[in-house]
């Protein structure tokens, strides 16, 4: 049946080479999903090939694509590869190609236009938020948002980019800071240093000081194919017994500015999402992009 579809079994490195070709997101990216199969996590991969010629690719997780948010093995994962996005899988594949998807998923990623039988709108009402532009904000909202960093740093506050701050210590001060917002900590302390060190390159933004205390971090990952500059919000932790500076909002808005600035260096897209549209803080600082649902024939 696969091979009438035009699809064949295959392995990481036809994956891999889909994705140098075509480009990828942070769920697809092949450096995740390489973490992912070294922490012994059983992936199967599928390509779509005609006349000899790789034309796409697909890592599947159970019969799913890999780091979708619906497949129901999904918590076990997340406990052996944490911080790993999965809200909106992007299969890299020849934009001109339209094929029958012989998987599962119901978090496509918008921009994933290969599948026949992948439903945006009927079938499909889960949403990502990504992040507004700078120019989509208001000229009022732009000054608002750069006086309250302007008083946070007057005040003793400032940025340290998070590639700076060695892996046990950044553990000590996410796991810290998001304990005292959630009351429950980050996660298996090797197990998430392990990732920073592995994946330093990919952590992305700038962790809030204030009179040289940790005080709040954002916790995003980056990545960049030929398709973008991803950045995905995964967490955020902060001192929620500081009141007079409003953290959150401050880091959120230096790490927008961030992301574009690096995203026009690159002479690519910017997609920066915040997982799925829920909370009206997102209302106010996203737009909504429908996911889609692979309808099984």
């Amino acid at each position: 049946m696969l091979k009438f579809l035009g699809w064949e079994k295959t392995t990481f490195s036809e994956y891999k080479e889909c994705c140098d070709i075509y480009g990828y997101n942070s769920e697809s990216s092949p450096d995740f999903i390489q973490y992912m199969l070294d922490q012994g996590i059983e992936l199967t991969f599928l390509s779509y090939i005609k006349k000899g010629k790789l034309l796409g690719s697909a890592c599947l997780d159970n019969g799913w694509l890999v780091n979708d948010w619906k497949n129901p093995i999904k918590e076990n994962r997340e406990k052996i590869a944490p911080f790993i996005p999965e809200f909106s899988p992007l299969p890299p594949f020849d934009p001109s190609v339209r094929c029958i998807a012989p998987f599962k998923s119901k978090c496509l990623n918008p921009l994933s236009t290969n599948f026949i039988n992948a439903s945006f709108s009927l079938f499909s009402k889960r949403k990502i938020a990504l992040s507004k532009s700078i120019s989509e904000f208001s000229k009022k909202t732009v000054q608002t948002r750069e006086r309250d960093i302007r008083r946070f740093c007057n005040d003793g506050g400032e940025f340290v980019d998070i590639k700076e701050i060695e892996s046990s210590k950044l553990y000590d001060i996410f796991n810290e800071l998001f304990f005292k917002r959630r009351n429950i900590g980050i996660g298996d302390r090797n197990i998430c240093i392990d990732f920073f060190k592995r994946f330093k390159n990919s952590l992305f933004g700038q962790v809030l000081y204030y009179k040289n205390t940790p005080i709040c971090i954002q916790f995003l990952i980056s990545t960049q194919s030929k398709l973008g500059f991803f950045v995905d919000f995964c967490n955020i932790g902060y001192d929620m017994e500081i009141k007079k500076h409003s953290l959150g909002t401050i880091a959120m808005w230096n790490n927008i500015i961030k992301a574009n600035n690096v995203a026009n260096e690159l002479n690519l897209p910017l997609y920066y999402s915040y997982g799925f549209m829920s909370g009206e803080y997102k209302q106010r600082w996203c737009n909504p992009a429908t996911t889609g649902k692979i309808i099984m024939i």
